[in-house]
């Protein structure tokens, strides 16, 4: 018999949830919502549990089921190694609709899904279970995933322990399936997020160039960066994104929303660049780890940002051979020997990128 408990997205009863996670240890099946589909869950560690799961989704042997885990910190747990692109992928996308398939170890070819979802009750339940648990989705092998209570009724009334309702799910669509090694990144069922989001941010292409205040020296790397990164692979500066290619810039010291300064503006223009729509941002721990490759304008700056995030440092680098000189309060002869620098030192960049 199934049993249906009702609980409130928002603030479910921690009974409740304590009971799924019970039925989860003692070798039960519990369906529960998470924001894309309802999930079907077992405990990982119980061979009755998970044989039992296979059987009432007719799932087909040697298809190996997901791990929905409440936190990113279990990952270690699974995989002895996350790749860079895979790491870049959690950063960004977890908690969330991404389910990654990596290798457990560098000496053996098995691999193992896994996922961190953004819903708080799925997090709970599964951190209250104290055990891995393995969560397809709530549907037999070629049905449509479960979105509701209902629905996993029709499937699977009387074949599993417990149901948590928790009302529709809010996405209505499975997470996006990638395959990440360090050789690249394969979609294996797209979702929410799109084969474009998962290339741009995996491909090991995020330049960030940083000065002080990112109205000045930085915006104007960028800017040339781009245009000559452009050039060279023969497309338009616009056309960088799809490319996979995100080329930014930030300050070590800048505050949100500054443009850039006149004689960076003007400077640009007689090059053919446009910074008007710069907007400053201060450089953070996320972009940094995102980051490919980060150059600043100054040692300083580079000492700066390796005191911000000592894991960066082997992708941070001057861009140029000798400090930039801030041109800030300069005339505009100032600002065009400023850009000159970094003009040279940008052209140096592309040759060997």
């Amino acid at each position: 018999m199934t049993r249906y408990i009702e609980v409130s997205p928002d603030e479910p009863d921690l009974t409740v949830l304590s009971d799924a996670a019970k039925v989860l240890r003692e070798g039960g099946l519990v369906a529960f919502p998470t924001e894309t589909v309802y999930g079907l869950a077992a405990a990982a560690s119980i061979p009755e549990a998970v044989e039992r799961l296979r059987f009432v989704k007719n799932r087909p042997e040697g298809k190996p089921f997901s791990y929905l885990l409440a936190d990113v910190a279990f990952v270690p747990l699974l995989v002895d190694e996350v790749p860079s692109r895979a790491q870049a992928l959690m950063n960004r996308y977890w908690p969330g609709p991404l389910t990654l398939v990596l290798s457990q170890n560098q000496a053996a070819p098995e691999t193992v899904g896994v996922r961190v979802p953004s819903s708080k009750l799925a997090q709970t339940i599964l951190r209250l279970a104290e055990v891995l648990v393995l969560v397809p989705s709530a549907n037999p092998s070629g049905k449509a995933p479960a979105t509701s209570a209902g629905e996993v009724r029709e499937y699977f009334d009387g074949k599993i322990d417990l149901v948590v309702d928790a009302g529709p799910a809010t996405l209505k669509e499975p997470s996006t399936v990638v395959r990440v090694t360090e050789g690249g990144c394969e979609i294996l069922r797209t979702g929410i997020i799109t084969p474009e989001m998962v290339h741009q941010l995996a491909s090991g292409k995020t330049i960030v160039f940083v000065c002080t205040g990112n109205t000045c020296r930085s915006p104007m790397a960028e800017a040339l960066f781009s245009k000559y990164l452009a050039g060279k692979l023969g497309k338009r500066v616009d056309e960088l994104p799809e490319l996979g290619y995100h080329i930014t810039s930030a300050g070590t010291f800048a505050g949100w929303g500054s443009r850039a300064s006149d004689g960076s503006l003007e400077a640009m223009k007689e090059r053919g660049c446009e910074i008007s729509t710069h907007i400053s941002k201060p450089v953070t721990l996320e972009l940094l780890r995102e980051a490919d490759r980060i150059y600043t304008m100054t040692a300083s700056q580079r000492d700066v940002l390796q005191r911000l995030d000592p894991v960066s440092t082997p992708r941070l680098g001057l861009l140029a051979d000798e400090d930039v000189s801030d041109p800030i309060g300069g005339d505009l002869d100032v600002y065009r020997n400023c850009a000159d620098q970094i003009e040279t030192a940008v052209k140096r960049l592309i040759e060997g990128f």
